[in-house]
């Protein structure tokens, strides 16, 4: 069992995207030295209350200089809004960067707001994200590029650098979507699912049709990887541990909301409440509580990683988020290590 660190970086009007990048920079150099896999930072664009980082590629490169072991990946690069190149390019420059570390999280995205902003029509989305990823990978795998597709044309590319990782640096997609699954599942990459976004029914049903279509199209499924998004908070008591991450988790619920009040259509996750998360999406309480709940769920989708979202809304101080951190360290992921061993 595997456990990363994710950061999709809120920012409230009080506070500043520096100091919210700088509690980032430090949490994930907590991560590194507390043994945690990997670091998974997350592309949203124009919504300051509910992301501040449109470039995690960028601050990917910045930890590879502050970090010695942990993975660094996107989840998601939202790879319609690319040029496939250019994506290949610099993640191939973050595996030089970080001594071939790098992970290719990528997915399509809905926010209607992204694809406005860069001029993509929304009804591309699903074209372009087969033949991004199918360019990206013909880039780092071929000597010359050669490509003619609908969106995107090479004629003798040479891309530079390569990766450090043979053939490629390894390829995350999130699924939040039914059509996903059997699409990942084809191709034959490791998965991302968010049980908050799709529930826990359809995170349990699309990965059976996943694993299904792997086999299919002669996969081995104990060949990849599935990792699970978890809002994760320890504390001494349970009473504390449940007080002490309610405002965060609020806060990104309220973001949430709010959002949704100001654009057309309905999001599930958007109806969730903090009892929500609290009691079945979440893993929050004493260890001997995470823990369980986190064998519940590693039960119910066979994961080979957690995804802890650690200051879900952003609203805990650097102190606190790392507390948790610790003590997840200390006790949590012995005991996966442990049974695993």
């Amino acid at each position: 069992m595997e456990f990363g660190v994710f950061y999709q970086v809120p920012c409230g009007e009080e506070q500043t995207p520096a100091a919210r990048y700088s509690d980032v920079m430090s949490q994930v150099r907590l991560a590194d030295e507390l043994g945690f896999d990997m670091a998974w930072l997350a592309e949203l664009h124009f919504a300051r209350r509910f992301s501040v980082m449109p470039a995690p590629l960028l601050m990917a490169s910045a930890l590879s200089q502050t970090t010695q072991r942990i993975m660094l990946g996107t989840a998601v690069n939202l790879l319609p809004l690319h040029h496939p190149l250019r994506i290949a390019e610099e993640v191939a420059t973050l595996d030089v960067l970080s001594g071939g570390r790098a992970v290719f999280g990528i997915g399509r995205g809905s926010n209607p707001n992204h694809y406005r902003g860069y001029g993509i029509p929304l009804e591309e989305r699903n074209a372009r994200f087969i033949e991004g990823l199918d360019m990206a990978l013909r880039a780092w795998t071929h000597d010359q590029l050669d490509y003619q597709g609908q969106f995107y044309q090479a004629d003798g590319i040479r891309l530079e650098p390569k990766p450090i990782q043979q053939p490629h640096p390894p390829v995350y997609v999130a699924s939040n979507g039914a059509d996903t699954f059997p699409l990942v599942g084809s191709l034959g990459h490791n998965i991302l699912v968010t049980p908050m976004i799709i529930t826990v029914e359809g995170v349990s049903n699309g990965l059976a049709v996943y694993r299904e279509t792997l086999a299919e199209h002669g996969h081995d499924p104990s060949a990849v990887k599935v990792v699970v998004n978890v809002p994760v908070h320890v504390g001494e008591t349970p009473e504390s541990a449940k007080a002490n991450f309610a405002p965060t988790v609020n806060n990104y619920l309220g973001t949430l909301r709010s959002m949704q009040n100001n654009s057309r259509g309905s999001s599930r996750a958007s109806q969730l409440t903090y009892d929500d998360i609290y009691g079945e999406l979440g893993a929050v309480g004493t260890p001997a509580q995470v823990i369980e709940r986190l064998e519940s769920f590693h039960e119910r989708y066979n994961a080979q990683e957690f995804m802890c979202w650690f200051n879900i809304g952003g609203i805990l101080s650097n102190a606190q988020v790392a507390r948790s951190m610790q003590l997840f360290a200390a006790e949590v992921i012995p005991h996966f290590r442990k049974r695993a061993g």
